[in-house]
């Protein structure tokens, strides 16, 4: 790949949840994906979700480390530059993630979703935005930047990349510190940006809930926490007993946490045996809304979950390419974003942060792609959910369905940045 054929898709965040390891995913309904005919076909939760157990089985790489992506920031902000994708790379885009062919039920679809995240609340904090920082002497084609503006909500900003990179990169790292309340700093380095940089689409989702009923500070105390390989640690862990939305198997246990207001809920998995390794490998999204489906609140639940709070950071683009996302990557697909040139994808990268407390949860991500130029019982029955070993847990907006964040957490007390 020459220098030319490149865009550049950062993306950051921070959340309360980790990453999940090789997940797998039973394949979603093509009828009602990419096939899809109408907005009420097309459902972009299951969408979302289809993708982002995806790509969590091809970021498993057997290691014992926590692991962080937000699936919908990733898919919004690939979404943005699908608007604008023809040929080869508009179809396969569509079956990586899961979009519909006729980009006009992308729109609608995301355009609703978005209001729906952007509606005020008191509970909680929920928002996204998107924006494009465009080189000052490029022009978008007109029917791209009306659509952007239109069912993104997407503002357009024009920058000199290459007469003031570090200029340009501090810009567009103002406004990502902003959307998220100052968590994701530093998002773009300058001297990623030459004289074939022509573009930048930014993302960002900033989530702050707390949990509808929080854990009394006072309860917490030190436990020993037990990692894959057997070591053990000393992590703060919180204790609360009450009626949870619970669910169980042989193998495995499912609760939920709410946050206030009862649009949003954490969902942690454990595995009963200390094996997360054995439960990503036989877990999908099917077994993930089969374990829901079963939950109930019949029980008291004695719960142990530990504080975490940890950054991680991975490469995405080989995992994108291995999924079949081959000419967004290699060819000039993306030919409805610029009237001057036609743009493709080089590198995405993906960083995030969680921080989970006994108030509750803050959650940012941002997402930058840089585009160049390429030319029940009588007695109560009391369970026990003790959290003392690898899980993995979810975020997700119960208004949609749609996974916001999902992770795993393989060591609670982790926190400084690693890149692969």
């Amino acid at each position: 790949m020459t220098p030319k054929q490149t865009i550049l898709a950062i993306l950051l965040l921070t959340l309360s949840i980790t990453c999940i390891g090789c997940i797998e995913n039973t394949q979603a309904d093509p009828d009602t994906t990419i096939n899809a005919r109408s907005v009420e076909e097309y459902d972009l939760a299951a969408a979302n979700n289809a993708f982002a157990f995806d790509l969590y089985s091809e970021l498993q790489d057997g290691s014992d480390e926590n692991l962080l992506i937000s699936p919908y920031s990733i898919f919004t902000a690939m979404a943005i530059c699908y608007e604008g994708a023809e040929g080869t790379t508009h179809q396969q885009m569509a079956e990586v993630l899961y979009y519909p062919l006729d980009k006009s039920i992308l729109r609608i679809a995301a355009k609703d979703y978005i209001d729906t995240v952007n509606r005020d609340s008191n509970d909680y904090e929920l928002e996204t935005a998107n924006a494009l920082w465009l080189r000052e002497d490029q022009r978008l084609v007109a029917d791209y930047e009306k659509n952007i503006e239109e069912y993104y909500n997407g503002n357009v900003e024009k920058l000199d990349f290459e007469g003031r990179p570090e200029e340009s990169a501090r810009v567009v790292n103002e406004w990502v510190e902003e959307q998220t309340n100052n968590k994701i700093k530093d998002l773009i380095n300058g001297q990623s940006f030459d004289g074939y940089t022509k573009l930048v689409v930014t993302n960002a989702i900033y989530f702050n809930g707390k949990w509808k009923e929080e854990f009394m500070e006072h309860r917490t105390s030190e436990e020993t926490f037990y990692l894959s390989g057997g070591e053990k640690i000393q992590t703060d862990m919180m204790y609360a007993i009450r009626k949870f939305s619970y669910g169980e198997t042989p193998e495995t246990k499912i609760l939920e946490l709410p946050y206030k207001g009862d649009d949003l809920s954490m969902y942690i998995v454990l595995p009963n045996d200390n094996d997360i390794e054995a439960l990503e490998n036989n877990f999908n999204s099917h077994d993930y809304e089969k374990l829901k489906r079963e939950m109930d609140e019949e029980h008291e639940v004695n719960i142990w979950l530990p504080k975490f709070k940890f950054q991680t950071k991975k490469e995405l683009s080989s995992p994108l390419i291995s999924m079949g996302l081959t000419d967004a990557f290699t060819e000039f697909g993306l030919s409805g974003i610029t009237e001057e040139t036609d743009l493709t994808i080089s590198e995405v990268i993906h960083q995030a942060s969680i921080d989970v407390q006994e108030k509750g949860t803050e959650a940012a991500a941002a997402t930058a792609v840089e585009a160049v130029d390429c030319a029940m019982v009588d007695e109560p029955i009391i369970k026990e959910f003790r959290a003392d070993h690898p899980f993995i847990f979810f975020i997700e907006d119960k208004r949609t369905g749609c996974i916001l964040f999902m992770g795993k957490v393989e060591h609670p007390e982790y926190d400084e940045i690693t890149a692969k």
